[in-house]
């Protein structure tokens, strides 16, 4: 399975990345939506773990490009600083199936990763 990551902090990516490659996952990163839809463009992805506040293209944009203008279905997970309920709430209405808050439990992210595609 195939998950791209999208985050501006490298720590944080290169986390993300190191733990779902250990659990066997490929894993594509972008340091923002924008390299993110290029990815999207290019290669076959489940799902997106996404930030919110990034650079050039934000989250929320990434979603609604997920949702609305490619022709396959994208599982999106949103994982971001951002705690507030009007944008969880956007999120989800854009199309985001999960949304967790930094800081995050890495055990609980895989979980959640394993149950997305335990469903598919």
């Amino acid at each position: 399975m195939n998950i791209l990551v999208c985050e501006d902090n490298i720590m944080t990516l290169k986390t993300i990345e190191h733990t779902l490659k250990r659990a066997g996952f490929k894993v594509f990163m972008a340091g923002d939506g924008f390299q993110g839809t290029q990815i999207l463009g290019r290669e076959k992805v489940d799902l997106v773990i996404t930030d919110i506040n990034m650079p050039y293209t934000k989250g929320l944009e990434l979603i609604r490009h997920i949702n609305t203008k490619m022709d396959v279905k994208i599982t999106v997970m949103v994982i971001s600083g951002i705690t507030n309920e009007e944008t969880r709430a956007h999120a989800t209405e854009l199309g985001a199936i999960d949304y967790m808050t930094k800081p995050f439990d890495l055990n609980i992210m895989l979980q959640k990763v394993k149950a997305l595609f335990a469903m598919k």
